[in-house]
């Protein structure tokens, strides 16, 4: 049975659950950089499976396996997402459409000291112009005052290289949680590229996390060897489903 996460001891649970999925990292970091009590974000949890729900901006996260297939469905269908992010098997269960899916990588990073660093030390303007010639953002406000929000409350990472003047590439890391953290985002200026500047910034960020594991949220067919050749392996399969609420009426 779903219940709302309220009181402090269910947020607790609910972050313990969260550390055991990539999925659930995701959850976590928005739970810790904005809170349980933000109107934007609710979070459920099925304690029978110990799965975790988070509704944050119209998009269904998805952490865990579930079991009850058509009460999720019908909670689903009231709460009424946007879109859907989860495991294949979650997909493949709850008969979710898929509009995109890549492979979820990892590595588990060996303990040692933490890199210090500036979270303020970025531009962020210069990080957006460089991710949207990437295709990878679309409109600035809202990215700048969630990266900023999170640098500010050390629930974010974003690391820069330059060329000269000139960003070359940069790298963000926008979930955090007690023992893993995601890697978000990575890109490097097509005239820059093909000079270790990619390997240079994962290597930096695997620097700030030591003892955790580090995820990749891999779009198909993109990065595949750059990423195993860092050492990352496979850890699932996601799936985004969108167009829930009109297949819902239909």
């Amino acid at each position: 049975m779903l219940s709302l996460v309220e009181r402090e001891k269910e947020q607790q649970q609910m972050l313990r659950l969260c550390e055991k999925t990539p999925f659930g990292c995701k959850i976590a970091g928005i739970a810790l950089s904005y809170g349980f009590e933000k109107g934007f974000s609710c979070f459920w949890v099925d304690r029978e499976s110990d799965t975790v729900f988070c509704l944050a901006d119209g998009v269904m996260m998805i952490s865990g396996t579930v079991l009850h297939t058509e009460e999720t469905k019908e909670f689903l269908r009231a709460v009424g997402p946007q879109a859907v992010l989860c495991a294949v098997r979650n997909a493949e269960a709850l008969s979710l459409p898929v509009s995109d899916s890549g492979d979820v990588l990892k590595k588990q990073l060996k303990p040692g000291k933490e890199a210090l660093l500036d979270p303020y030390a970025v531009n962020i303007r210069e990080i957006f112009g460089l991710l949207e010639e990437a295709g990878m953002v679309e409109e600035f406000e809202p990215f700048y005052l969630d990266l900023s929000h999170k640098l500010r409350h050390e629930a974010a990472l974003a690391l820069t290289e330059y060329s000269g003047s000139e960003l070359s590439g940069c790298a963000l890391v926008s979930s955090i949680s007690k023992k893993a953290a995601v890697l978000s985002a990575l890109a490097v200026a097509p005239e820059f590229r093909r000079r270790g500047i990619g390997t240079n910034l994962v290597r930096r960020v695997e620097a700030c996390f030591p003892g955790k594991t580090l995820y990749v949220f891999r779009e198909k067919e993109k990065n595949r060897e750059f990423y195993q050749k860092l050492g990352y392996v496979k850890a699932d399969t996601w799936v985004y489903s969108q167009g829930l609420e009109k297949r819902g009426r239909g």
